[in-house]
C-alpha cells in the first residue's frame, strides 16, 4: 500500500490534550529566544499536522483551526510534541523508515518550544497561512462501487459482560440484537458495543481493487471496522492458508491504496464479515458504515495478500507486569513486504517483529516500545521490504497485566485470547507481493516445518508428528518442530493453520545422554491445555505422550519424533 497526497501527514496534537492537567495557557511574558509568533511560524505546523483531526467532526476532541483555538491550549501542545506522544507515531524511528511517519521534525518542536516559551504570542494577521482544504467525503474520489452496510444503533450505555469472550463471539452478538439497536447488555462486552455486520458482495463478474476505503458515518463512536472475506465465486482453494482480512479502519488509519499495479480479487457472492466495534457516548447514536471500491483497470500485475504472524494460545496471569509472549511465521516462497499493522489490546505495551534471514543475518523490520490501542497504525516502509524463502519472521510483545496500567480493566483476572477490549490479541498483520509471479501461493503446514528445520542449528532440531484431535473435527497429525539445545531455552514449534504457534520448552533436563521434557501447550483460546512428556535418546529418537486436560475426546496419546538432518 502506498500512500497517496491524501494520506501525507495526517496528524493530531491527539486526544491526550484532552486531559484537564495540559489545560493550562502560557507565561504572557516575552522571551529573549527570538521573534517566534503564532501567524508566522507556528500557525502553519498545526496547520499542516494537526488540523486535519482537529477540526469538528474529526475523531480529536478540541479545534485547533485559528490562535484563539489554539492559545488555550498552549503549554500542553509544547509538553506532548516535546515528549513525542504526538502526533502519535509508535515505531522506532531505529528500525525502518516509512512513508506515513507522523513525527514532528526536531526544527518544528523547538519552533513550538520557543513560541510557547516566548509567551505564545499571536503575531501580524497578515502572516496567518490559509487552512488546508479537506475532503469530509471520500478521501480517493468517488468510488467505482459504494456498499451501504446496515445502519447500527449504539446504546446509550452498555452494560455487558466484563469477563470478556474468552475466544468467541458471544451468542448474543446476533443480527436481531444488532437491528433492535441492542439493549443494556445486548452486543455490550466490557462496556462497549459489538453488532454483528454481514454483507454479501453483488457483483456480476471477479474484479480486482486498487483501493479501497472505509467511511464510518459517526467517527465519535466507532472504534475499529475490519472487514473479513469468505468464499464467492471463483475464489477457489488458493487464498487458504493467508489472513482474509479485506480491509481496517480504526482511529488513525486512512484508506487503503495498493502499489501502481497491484491490488487485491472481490468475488461474486464473497461474504464480508465485518468485525466493528463503537464506544458508547450516554447517549443513544447511530452509524452507517460505507466501503467504498475502486477498480483496477486491465491485468492485475501483483496481487497484494496478507498475513499473520502471532498466536491465540496463551494466558496472561494475573498481575504480571511484563508479561511475554513469542510467536513466529515462516516466509514459504521470495516476496516483499508493503505494509505492517502491529495489533493487541489495552494491556500490550509493546512489539518486535524480527526476521531470521536464511543466511543468518536478523534485522528488526518494526519496533513499537509504547504501544497503544485508541490509535492504531499502518505502517507503511519506504520502499516493500525483500523476505527471501526460509526467512523466520519472530513476533514478541510484552503485556501489563498490573494494577499499574491505568488501562487494565482488571489485574486480578488470567487474560487470553478474545475478540473484546477486555480479552488480548498478538498478532501483526502484514501485507505482501509475491517477488516473482501474479500471486502469492500458501504453503502447507509440511512445507513450514521443512523450512523451519533448515532455519535452526543442525543437531538441535526435532521432527515431531503431534496426533491431535478437535472437537467436532477429524484427527490429525500436526507437523511440528521440538528446537532443543543443550545450552538455553527450547522451544516448541507448531505450524496450525497459517500460523507458527510458539511454546518455552519448558522443565528440559539433560543427563549427558538423552533429554527429559515436561511441558504445557495451547493451541487455541477454548482448548485445553496439553500436557506434553518425553524423553529424547542419544540417536535423536523421541518418545513421549500427551493427552488434553479436561477433554474427553483427546485422550492420552503416544507419539514419536527424530532429529532433524540438515541445518543451517
Amino acid at each position: 500500500m502506498t500512500r497517496s497526497s491524501t494520506l501525507g501527514r495526517p496528524a493530531a496534537i491527539g486526544v491526550a490534550l484532552a486531559l484537564a492537567t495540559l489545560v493550562s495557557g502560557a507565561s504572557s511574558t516575552a522571551s529573549a529566544q527570538g521573534d517566534v509568533t503564532f501567524t508566522k511560524d507556528v500557525a502553519p505546523i498545526i496547520f499542516e499536522n494537526c488540523v486535519s483531526c482537529h477540526r469538528p467532526g474529526q475523531t480529536a476532541p478540541m479545534p485547533l483551526r485559528s490562535y484563539a483555538e489554539v492559545r488555550p491550549w498552549a503549554r500542553g501542545i509544547k509538553e506532548q510534541v516535546e515528549s513525542g506522544a504526538m502526533p502519535p507515531w509508535f515505531a522506532d524511528a531505529r528500525h525502518g523508515f516509512f512513508k506515513n511517519d507522523m513525527r514532528l521534525v526536531q526544527d518544528e518542536i523547538d519552533t513550538i518550544t520557543r513560541w510557547v516559551d516566548a509567551g505564545a504570542p499571536q503575531g501580524a494577521p497578515s502572516d496567518l497561512p490559509e487552512l488546508p482544504t479537506f475532503t469530509d467525503g471520500w478521501q480517493l474520489g468517488e468510488p467505482d462501487l459504494i456498499v451501504n452496510l446496515n445502519e447500527v444503533t449504539v446504546p446509550a450505555v452498555c452494560e455487558g459482560n466484563t469477563e470478556g469472550s474468552g475466544g468467541l463471539r458471544s451468542a448474543r452478538l446476533n443480527a436481531a440484537g444488532a437491528a433492535e439497536g441492542g439493549s443494556s447488555g445486548a452486543g455490550c462486552v466490557g462496556g462497549d458495543y459489538y453488532p454483528d455486520l454481514n454483507h454479501t458482495l453483488d457483483i456480476p463478474e471477479k474484479r480486482w481493487i486498487r483501493a479501497i476505503e472505509v467511511k464510518p458515518s459517526n467517527r465519535k463512536v466507532t472504534h475499529h471496522s475490519v472487514i473479513f472475506t469468505t468464499g464467492g465465486a471463483a475464489q477457489g482453494a488458493s487464498r487458504s492458508g493467508f489472513f482474509d482480512v479485506l480491509a481496517v479502519w480504526s482511529v488513525g488509519t486512512n484508506p487503503h491504496e495498493f502499489p501502481e499495479g497491484s491490488g487485491r480479487w472481490v468475488y461474486p457472492g464473497q461474504t464480508w464479515n465485518i468485525n466493528a466495534h463503537y464506544h458508547p457516548t450516554g447517549e443513544v447514536e447511530t452509524d452507517r458504515t460505507q466501503i467504498g471500491l475502486y477498480w483496477g483497470e486491465g491485468e492485475m500485475q501483483k496481487e497484494v495478500v496478507a498475513a499473520l504472524a502471532g498466536t491465540v494460545g496463551f494466558e496472561i496471569p494475573p498481575h504480571a507486569s511484563n508479561h511475554e509472549i513469542r510467536s513466529s511465521y515462516i516466509i514459504d516462497q521470495d516476496v516483499s513486504v508493503i505494509s505492517y499493522f502491529p495489533h493487541g489490546h489495552v494491556r500490550m505495551t509493546d512489539m518486535d517483529l524480527i526476521a531470521n534471514y536464511p543466511n543468518g543475518e536478523k534485522r528488526s523490520l518494526i519496533n513499537v516500545p509504547k504501544y497503544d490501542f485508541d490509535w492504531q497504525l499502518f505502517y507503511y516502509p519506504q520502499q516493500p521490504v525483500p523476505l527471501p524463502a526460509g526467512t523466520r519472521l519472530d513476533i514478541i510483545a510484552h503485556y501489563d497485566n498490573s494494577a499499574a496500567n491505568p488501562n487494565n480493566p482488571d489485574p486480578n483476572r488470567a487474560v487470553g485470547f478474545g475478540l473484546e477490549t477486555v480479552d488480548e490479541m498478538m498478532f501483526n498483520v502484514f501485507e505482501f507481493i509475491a517477488d516473482e509471479g501474479v500471486s502469492p501461493t500458501p504453503a502447507s503446514d509440511e512445507t513450514r516445518r521443512d523450512a523451519l528445520l533448515k532455519s535452526l542449528p543442525t543437531g538441535s532440531a526435532f521432527s515431531v508428528e503431534l496426533p491431535f484431535a478437535m472437537p467436532f473435527a477429524p484427527a490429525t497429525n500436526l507437523p511440528t518442530v521440538l528446537h532443543l539445545p543443550k545450552d538455553g531455552e527450547g522451544t516448541w514449534y507448531i505450524p496450525m493453520r497459517g500460523e507458527l504457534l510458539v511454546f518455552p520448552a519448558e522443565n528440559i533436563t539433560w543427563d549427558g545422554n538423552a533429554y527429559q521434557f515436561d511441558m504445557k501447550l495451547r493451541l487455541g483460546p477454548m482448548q485445553s491445555d496439553l500436557v506434553v512428556s518425553g524423553e529424547v535418546d542419544g540417536d535423536g529418537a523421541i518418545q513421549g505422550t500427551f493427552e488434553a486436560q479436561g477433554n474427553s475426546l483427546s485422550p492420552l496419546q503416544a507419539f514419536e519424533g527424530a532429529l532433524a538432518g540438515a541445518g543451517n
